[in-house]
């Protein structure tokens, strides 16, 4: 019974997905293994909810990493949620359905990393897919990710819109479709207002009826085994208790950015000289594992805009609103509750002459720094400024070989000079929103950058305000140079057995969010394993 054709570690977008297609065939068992537990009902079914609660600290759904002390944000380690448990981070995450651009997918085909390019992961993005409001060629109608419109009616949609307008600023009705640039309100992963994760979408459909598939929740992979240069089984521990699973074909890691890669570390897989610090015995010298790491840097902006209802906040006026938001959501499903925080998303390129957007924007409906652990008692609107494609490159690495301990994560934000000049562009540009007709009347005051004359203050806003986004990708980068660390089938190069099927084998980071494209990875992910195996 603790044979499987295939063991997928990591419950999030990847493992899912991947778990799930490849158990459609009733001849092969999967196995699907994830950490954390499957909690399911209030609040872990309801956006805003789940994701207030979970994500400003550790729980048994978030691992709430933090990173090494980072010099380009004047030595602050950064918090770091992280989801655990089945869904991973669309558990706790704002479920904007966002892909990249088109370009992203063209530059990873052009890496060496044939089968990549736009046109062609375009039908792994539309088979995922069940749009509820966009039917063309860009988009999917059947497939398991709910995608509709945002339910809260909030009249800022309007305001912000008009912003947005007299800031010049266009409307986009597609951003996931022939062009990115623009802004509209958030395309969300939700069914009937409630949160739609993968674990939703993918795994809880086919318990009962798909005896082929075992889910392990709770249960920890402490390393991959293998046999000469193949892997054939993990360990892993569950309820205290240390067990062996065998694989006959394939282990799938799918930790995402930071867990593959400490996984494959643990393991033995890595830069031999770092893991024999450690005592860890070698099983393949592979240098770019927990290299590459890159991630989308997010400078926070705060208006205060006094006593709104529709904004929520700590008030009296904010609790009231909430007893009727609360009402309103189990009668309807609708209503300040059916948010998703960031409502207002848009792209913007800096330059004419920039191929592709620098810069994704989210506005919003609260007024709070540092992931929601920074709160006002007050009012207003947040204007998160996000730098799309980073040149500062960072790294994953162990600790201990302890599996309890967490990883070094070294972000290395603001490393490369043209980071900080494309972030203090953006942030300096989207702040001219709040200073337009339309805001102005309602805005009190610009609470971060009213006393931003020069360049060097607001350089030193974006080093005292930004933090992560939550999109650690690149530590098992695709390609064939000395740093990839897989090929572009997924499998790691010089092992048989193991692929890596996850954000932690891109390239480069795509520009938006990368719950999408992690999904669209796990179903070529998917189809490239059972091909291969025919």
């Amino acid at each position: 019974m603790d044979e499987f054709e295939f063991i997928v570690v990591g419950g999030g977008p990847g493992g899912c997905v991947s778990a799930s297609r490849l158990s459609e065939d009733p001849n092969l068992r999967v196995a699907l293994i994830e950490a954390g537990p499957d909690r399911r009902g209030m609040p872990n079914d309801c956006t805003a909810y789940g994701a207030a609660v979970l994500t400003p600290r550790k729980t048994a759904n978030n691992w709430a990493f933090e990173s090494t002390p980072q010099p380009g944000l004047n030595g602050r380690k950064d918090f770091h949620p992280l989801g655990r448990g089945l869904g991973g981070g669309s558990a706790i995450n704002t479920l904007n359905y966002v892909r990249g651009n088109r370009l992203d997918y063209a530059d990873w085909a052009a890496a060496g990393n044939p089968g990549w390019s736009y046109d062609e992961v375009l039908p792994y993005f539309k088979k995922s897919e069940n749009n509820q409001s966009i039917r063309d060629e860009y988009h999917g109608t059947d497939g398991p990710v709910w995608v509709e419109e945002l339910r809260t009616d909030n009249p800022y949609h309007a305001i912000l819109a008009q912003a947005c307008a007299e800031a010049g600023l266009r409307h986009n009705p597609d951003v996931n479709g022939a062009v990115q640039e623009g802004f509209r309100n958030a395309q969300v992963m939700m069914k009937n207002g409630e949160r739609w994760h993968v674990g939703r979408a993918y795994i809880h459909p086919l318990q009962g009826s798909r005896p082929n598939l075992v889910l392990h929740t709770d249960t920890e992979c402490t390393r991959i085994l293998f046999e000469g240069t193949r892997a054939v089984g993990v360990e892993v521990i569950a309820g205290g208790t240390r067990r062996v699973l065998h694989s006959r074909r394939e282990i799938i890691v799918a930790g995402g950015g930071i867990l593959s890669a400490k996984l494959l570390q643990l393991s033995g897989v890595g830069d031999a000289a770092e893991l024999q610090r450690h005592g860890i015995r070698v099983t393949h010298h592979l240098p770019g594992v927990g290299q590459n790491l890159c991630d989308h840097l997010d400078c926070i902006t705060g208006y205060h805009v006094p006593g709104d209802e529709h904004l929520i906040g700590i008030s009296p006026t904010g609790g009231v609103a909430l007893i009727k938001a609360w009402r309103q959501y189990r009668r309807e499903r609708r209503g300040m509750l059916a948010t998703c925080f960031a409502e207002v998303t848009g792209f913007l390129r800096l330059g004419q002459a920039s191929p592709k957007p620098e810069i994704q924007y989210y506005f919003v409906v609260a007024l709070a720094y540092d992931h929601g652990r920074d709160m006002f008692f007050k009012h207003g609107l947040s204007l998160h400024t996000v730098l799309l494609h980073p040149k500062s490159r960072g790294s994953v690495k162990l600790a201990s070989a302890q599996p309890n301990d967490a990883p070094l994560i070294d972000f290395n934000y603001l490393s490369h000079p043209d980071d900080l000049t494309q972030l203090l562009a953006g942030t300096k540009r989207l702040d001219t929103v709040f200073q337009t007709p339309a805001m102005s009347k309602l805005v009190k005051r610009r609470l971060a950058t009213e006393r931003c004359y020069s360049d060097a203050d607001w350089s030193d806003l974006v080093r005292r305000q930004s933090g992560t986004v939550y999109h650690p990708a690149g530590t098992c980068k695709m390609g064939s140079d000395p740093l990839a660390v897989v090929d572009a089938r997924l499998r790691v190069h010089g092992l048989q057995g193991l692929r890596v099927v996850d954000s932690s084998i891109m390239p480069a980071i795509v520009g938006g969010n990368t719950m999408a494209p992690t999904i669209m990875i796990g179903e070529k992910g998917a189809d490239m394993i059972r091909a291969d195996w025919r």
